[in-house]
């Protein structure tokens, strides 16, 4: 099973998707790139390595080699969980929620803000409250999604419409690696900076 991760730069901006070709991580790290790029890794000095899977460890590293699609990598600090859970693309969606603890009924819209493998942020006109468990549909991954969020602040915005930012809760391992899979793929799909 080929196992994908997805480049960033030392800033978080994500620049490409490989294949780890080496067995694991050790010394000296080989990555594919899963599509041509005319990105020089060389001159980008420190990346970031996150890992798709679970079981995918995540890294800093240096390319210290460049040839075509592979990437040879000199590893730097291990990173934890938290670099994917943490990694949070602007997104914009059109979806609803529906009510679980009972403050509201019905169905309203959200727009989404951002997401990541761990939460969401969204813009709706029903007012919500810190803790609230309210049910999303999150219509970019590959089949929509039903996710239970816990509602964890209001968020200051510009926007009229208030911002919330939430975490999903009691999520299965498919959920989870679905979402993670479509941070990663709206991620790649950005314009990418040039070095």
């Amino acid at each position: 099973m080929e196992r994908l991760y997805l480049i960033l730069d030392s800033a978080g901006g994500a620049l490409a998707q490989a294949v780890l070709e080496s067995p694991r991580i050790t010394e000296v790290v080989q990555l594919r790139l899963t599509e041509e790029t005319e990105l020089d890794f060389l001159q980008i000095g420190e990346i970031q390595c996150i890992g798709l899977d679970n079981g995918s460890a995540s890294m800093r590293g240096t390319v210290t080699m460049q040839r075509g699609e592979r990437l040879v990598i000199r590893p730097g600090a291990m990173l934890g969980e938290e670099a994917r859970e943490n990694l949070r693309i602007v997104t914009d969606f059109k979806s609803v929620m529906y009510p679980i603890t009972g403050y509201w009924k019905g169905q309203r819209s959200i727009r989404g803000h951002d997401l990541s493998c761990g939460g969401v942020a969204f813009h709706t006109e029903q007012a919500l409250k810190v803790g609230e468990v309210v049910q999303i549909v999150l219509p970019v991954t590959d089949s929509p999604l039903l996710l239970r969020t816990r509602i964890l602040r209001r968020l200051n915005t510009d926007d009229p419409v208030p911002l919330y930012a939430a975490r999903f809760t009691d999520l299965c391992l498919d959920e989870e690696v679905t979402i993670r899979k479509a941070v990663f793929s709206i991620q790649v799909a950005r314009p990418k900076h040039k070095s």
